[in-house]
């Protein structure tokens, strides 16, 4: 058989994405990922073995389900990603493919380090503002190690709340965090809510600090 498909942009609503669903956290794969792929020296310890997929039994293994899928087939051996808290971050083995599943949300996350392991491991976080509708794309890429902390510092102690539910239309900015390893993490930031992805919400602080760098951009 084929890779089973990769979840569509934002907007999400269950299961249109390919998420994967262990202990009440879920994770989520992105068609594209700028970064590098995760390759087999990457992987830990084996953590857990998917029990169903929506995909093969939509009844039997609805959204939610503990050990769920959603196109990954049931009995696909999920693993550790070296380095990183299993809490942020999986990888699936199916037929020789390593597909890298991230946070998505976790019921029981209070700021934005219990969803993002992310603290002293990014180099550079690439912004693209503007909604669908928007002519112009605004884009920069923040490589200074000082912005980058300031950021990345800014996110981890953000508060977490439940995700609320957002429209393709809403205007947002996408972040790309670069890791240091050359992978990457992928996730909208919604201004008028104040929410990244995943219930992770802010004051006006993080738009005007992304607004101040896209100003900046050479």
């Amino acid at each position: 058989g084929t890779p089973p498909p990769a979840s569509p942009a934002p907007p999400l609503t269950p299961p249109l994405f390919d998420f994967v669903t262990f202990h009440g956290n879920d994770y989520i794969r992105w068609d594209v990922e700028p970064g590098r792929a995760v390759t087999p020296p990457d992987l830990g310890g084996e953590f857990a073995t998917i029990a169903c997929s929506f995909g093969e039994d939509r009844r039997s293994c609805p959204y939610g389900t503990d050990a769920g899928a959603a196109f990954m087939p049931a009995g696909t051996r999920m693993y550790a990603v070296r380095g990183y808290a299993t809490e942020f971050r999986l990888a699936a083995v199916w037929k020789e493919h390593i597909f890298l599943y991230q946070a998505w949300r976790n019921p029981r996350a209070k700021a934005g380090a219990d969803l993002f392991d992310l603290a002293g491991k990014v180099r550079a976080v690439e912004v693209e503002a503007g909604g669908d509708d928007d002519e112009v794309v605004r884009q920069t890429t923040i490589t200074a190690p000082a912005a980058v902390e300031e950021i990345v510092h800014m996110i981890l102690r953000a508060r977490v709340q439940r995700p609320l539910g957002h429209t393709a239309r809403e205007t947002r900015y996408w972040l790309t965090f670069w890791l240091l390893d050359g992978t990457t993490l992928g996730r909208p930031y919604y201004p008028e809510s104040g929410e990244m992805m995943g219930g992770v919400v802010f004051g006006p602080e993080l738009t005007q600090l992304l607004e101040r760098h896209l100003k900046e951009k050479p």
